[in-house]
């Protein structure tokens, strides 16, 4: 086995890397979640809690895992040198590489080294946090991977839902419509049967970046993390659900969803959602996880990936944009040189494209596929498409494409009713509905008009290439 394979050889790399830093004696009640953002701001290191308060040494909380594109980089398999479109451009060539790496069954592992079971089940006992002033309680499920299997296809889904403690043997599991694991639970729910599922609270790296990415629906998400690290993960059948349970994980929740009417579901939320945003308290609306064990490691790690207000993103990079790019492509695009988003859970609410104009229209078409792809609809609010001259990972240089090459008139365009995320704080509170909501789409073309590209006044400045030539030159 490798030596980065579990959540605790990764902290170890990034020891020997100087990208984490130790805190001891932190509160959970708010400090923990004040230090993550204040830390993640200046895209410091990983922080790795100990002594927290009320609690005994070796409970830890791990945050910011991701937080610098060194340290994803690292997770990635990519060089730690490259940064920026650079970065984003070498994942999307790794991912065109991708083929599933089936797990190996094990008959046990590190993850049962402690077992809590019926009466002796205590959630609190784990320095779950509170994150954000205004959150409804404390989620220890940030940094998850939610495992459900289809009762029909048998397929393994492992999903990023957020996880609210509601009881020493409760927790909330906000699996919203439309995810993969949401759809396998109605169908059991339909049934009028409880749904199985397993909950790892710490786990590899790769576990945790193949479950918050937007992978097909035939795709299984432990070997997506398989191909990551290189090896197979290993799993062990769970002994109350036989769903697979990460073998190296370090709290593991097994137990099931019950088919619950509305009126015996309790209070979820608020919680500071990725748009930077209180999510409304809702009731009656989210699935409750009745925990039946709990497995951990002897000094278990929670890890930690709280949504922050952007642009302090958990990832320094937006790796949804790869998927969006690739599906330009497909599309038929020309000449698309580069894929970005702002404000991002996926590719985000503010995305911007790169192309070398190659006829009339293709601006405008570029920004018609990327509103309805698939990658680039959940969440999407603004599509920028400019020239190829910009800077797109630069949003100040962005804004001087918009505010100097956008013909208002012409180049911009709403496109109404398209689906949107059930976190987006700008749907009116009487339009919000339980079967989903929709936002309209503002398309913007920040390109230089087509038909007279050759007349447009030229820029005054320096080309990068030349710019980079004398930075060598003179060691700047």
């Amino acid at each position: 086995m490798n030596e980065t394979q579990d959540l605790r050889s990764f902290i170890r790399l990034l020891e020997s890397m100087g990208e984490i830093k130790k805190i001891e004696a932190a509160d959970w009640n708010l400090e923990i979640g004040g230090l993550t953002e204040l830390l993640s701001e200046k895209r410091g290191p990983a922080l790795l809690f100990d002594r927290i308060k009320d609690y005994p040494p070796g409970f830890r909380v791990l945050t910011n895992p991701f937080r610098t594109q060194t340290r994803l980089a690292s997770a990635l398999g990519l060089d730690t040198n490259l940064r920026g479109l650079e970065l984003l451009n070498a994942w999307r060539i790794k991912l065109r590489g991708f083929e599933p790496v089936p797990v190996t069954i094990s008959e046990g592992g590190p993850v049962f080294e402690n077992t809590m079971a019926e009466g002796e089940i205590d959630l609190y006992r784990f320095p779950a946090p509170i994150w954000h002033e205004l959150d409804g309680g404390r989620y220890i499920g940030t940094g998850c991977c939610v495992v459900t299997k289809d009762p029909e296809s048998g397929h393994i889904n492992v999903g990023t839902y957020r996880c609210m403690i509601q009881g020493k043997n409760r927790i909330t599991v906000k699996m919203d419509k439309g995810k993969h694991g949401r759809m396998a639970q109605e169908k059991y729910h339909q049934a009028g049967r409880s749904c199985p599922v397993v909950i790892s609270m710490g786990q590899d790296p790769w576990l945790f970046l193949a479950s918050a990415s937007p992978l097909s629906m035939d795709t299984c998400e432990y070997e997506f993390a398989g191909w990551l690290r290189g090896e197979p993960v290993q799993v062990v059948p769970g002994p109350i659900t036989g769903l697979p349970i990460p073998a190296t994980a370090e709290i593991v929740l097994e137990g099931e969803i019950p088919p619950y009417e509305a009126e015996d579901l309790p209070k979820e939320g608020p919680f500071g959602e990725w748009p930077g945003y209180y999510t409304h308290t809702t009731v009656g609306e989210v699935p409750i996880m009745e925990v039946e064990r709990v497995y951990y490691r002897t000094d278990p790690i929670l890890l930690g990936v709280p949504t922050l207000k952007p642009p302090n993103q958990y990832l320094p990079v937006p790796l949804s944009a790869a998927s969006l790019w690739d599906q330009l492509e497909k599309a038929g695009i020309p000449d698309v040189k580069g894929v970005w988003g702002f404000v991002y859970g996926s590719t985000g609410p503010f995305t911007v494209i790169a192309i070398r104009q190659r006829y009339a229209g293709h601006a405008k078409q570029t920004a018609l596929v990327a509103c309805g792809a698939k990658a680039g609809v959940v969440g999407g609010k603004f599509v920028v498409v400019v020239d190829d001259d910009v800077d797109i990972t630069d949003l100040q240089d962005v804004i001087w494409a918009m505010a100097t090459r956008c013909n208002v008139r012409e180049g911009v365009d709403l496109v109404k009713g398209v689906w949107t995320t059930p976190v987006e704080p700008a749907v009116r509170p009487a339009s919000r509905s339980l079967r989903g909501n929709t936002m309209d789409r503002v398309l913007i073309d920040a390109c230089r008009p087509y038909q007279w590209l050759d007349e447009f006044p030229p820029v005054n400045a320096f080309p990068r290439e030349y710019k980079q030539r004398l930075e060598r030159k003179w060691n700047l």
